[in-house]
């Protein structure tokens, strides 16, 4: 009889776990169990670029455990994902060695890929950042300059905002990693967030390219530059779509973060509706912002600010007011607009789709603006001295000049 009731205990035991288990997996309390291999449905893009560290990012089909095999001469090392099993992916590459150049391959994909280490901070350079933006999804448009930029092969490519128009369709987001796919694969974002990413109150973008847990405003070295990134449409800070928004809090924070970087710093502004813009055809929410020009102008008498990257337009400008020099880049494939190439200050003004290349070594700072067909459509000099760049190879004039 002890026996009986001994197995009738052990049964009711098994019954309860077993309906426990089931009611786990209905109301989603127990993590995903990890998979294998499974197929990439967005990226891979790389993200926070230092000497020393580098993000991959990927989205797969199904939740697994991210792993990455990386090497200078071959992929022969493995970092894998801490964790449960996701289907959005970051790997932190750690340990590497600065301004070197790594092969890579995540696991769902045969593919091979490169990135190179930033400059360790300071260091002369050169270096080659792509600047462009504004590409809202208008698909055709968007892929050529995309396609165009990736053939410069820069080592840092930053964004001024608006990747797609409407930031809560997954399918959007879906084709813009998939015409973004040669550039990003291979070389390291820094983005900004636009008015079109706060469609879906920021959510898509905090979740592929934010730092988790941190504002949209941030900071990094990457060599000879000093990198500040505002949110000029700051959810927190009361922004809409339509309306831009820059809080207290973080005027305060630009300006602190400039009081620690060294004064032969090259200090670069991104944002997305930049200081100054003038279009031939004025719109509410458009033309400069004035909370971004008082933040720029006030961080600015803590350190000299030696440009300021912008969109939010659909065309090219490059000019410089009171001696802040800016640009406005928003020729990255949206529905182009005209500017006004007259207006006091502006030194060059366009309707192309197009996109910025800057070379930086040591004190020297060359630059030219491009269309899709690589025709140059605008050079420029941000900064230049007497002392000449130490790096074999490097040419005073910009590319095409």
């Amino acid at each position: 009889m002890r026996h009986v009731k001994g197995c009738c205990r052990a049964l009711a035991a098994l019954l309860a776990l077993a309906a426990c288990e089931r009611l786990l997996g209905v109301n989603g309390l127990r993590p995903p169990a990890a998979k294998g291999p499974q197929p990439v449905w967005m990226g891979p893009w790389l993200l926070d670029p230092g000497a020393e560290t580098m993000t991959v990012a990927w989205v797969t089909e199904g939740p697994s455990l991210g792993r990455i095999w990386y090497g200078t001469s071959a992929p022969d090392r493995l970092a894998t994902e801490p964790g449960q099993a996701v289907s959005d992916h970051r790997v932190v590459l750690a340990s590497l060695r600065p301004q070197t150049q790594y092969r890579y391959r995540i696991e769902g994909s045969d593919a091979p890929f490169v990135f190179t280490t930033a400059p360790e901070p300071g260091a002369e350079g050169p270096v080659e950042v792509l600047v462009y933006g504004d590409n809202r999804t208008n698909n055709g448009d968007h892929a050529l300059v995309a396609r165009a930029a990736a053939g410069e092969h820069a080592q840092l490519a930053l964004h001024t905002g608006d990747m797609v128009v409407e930031a809560g369709d997954k399918d959007l987001w879906r084709t813009w990693f998939a015409e973004e796919h040669d550039l990003l694969a291979n070389t390291p974002l820094v983005p900004t967030l636009g008015n079109h990413e706060i469609t879906d109150s920021g959510v898509a973008y905090s979740r592929w390219f934010q730092h988790r847990g941190r504002p949209a405003y941030w900071s990094l070295d990457y060599g000879p530059l000093h990198i500040d990134v505002l949110d000029s449409f700051e959810v927190a800070a009361g922004a809409k779509p339509y309306m831009g928004a820059v809080s207290e809090a973080q005027k305060a924070w630009f300006e602190e973060d400039l009081r620690k970087v060294p004064k032969d710093r090259h200090v670069w502004v991104l944002v997305h509706q930049g200081p100054y813009s003038h279009p031939a055809h004025a719109r509410s929410g458009h033309g400069g912002s004035e909370a971004v020009r008082a933040a720029v102008r006030a961080a600015g008498k803590v350190h000299p600010i030696e440009v300021v990257f912008g969109g939010h337009e659909h065309f090219y400008e490059r000019g410089e007011v009171d001696g802040l020099q800016y640009f406005v880049l928003g020729g990255g494939g949206a529905p182009l607009e005209e500017p006004d190439p007259s207006f006091p200050g502006v030194h060059a003004a366009l309707k192309a789709l197009s996109y910025v290349t800057v070379e930086v070594c040591g004190c020297h700072v060359r630059g030219a603006a491009r269309d899709i067909a690589g025709k140059v459509i605008d050079s420029f000099k941000l900064a230049d001295c007497a002392t000449p760049c130490a790096a074999p190879g490097f040419v005073a004039e910009s590319k095409g000049q």
